[in-house]
């Protein structure tokens, strides 16, 4: 795995391309690449902390901003 740093938002991008770690992670765990306007939630509020059980993915970046509002908290597992 490259080298990485931290973004100016705190969260950790691979230094030879730029990408979100826990964006590439979600891609590996599906199998996929996420599609335009998949969000991705750090359940647990770390942006630091991509592990699997960490990461859910919504299928807008309303739902993601949803849950944040309502406080929610969701245990489901990136699939």
């Amino acid at each position: 795995m490259a080298d990485w740093h931290k973004n100016k938002k705190g969260y950790p991008r691979f230094s030879d391309s730029g990408k979100s770690v826990h964006r590439w992670k979600a891609e590996k765990k599906l199998g996929r690449k996420l599609r335009p306007g998949e969000a991705m939630h750090h359940k647990n509020r770390r942006k630091t902390d991509y592990s699997d059980k960490n990461l859910h993915v919504f299928g807008s970046q309303k739902k993601h901003w949803r849950a944040h509002k309502k406080g929610q908290y969701l245990y489901i597992l990136v699939r």
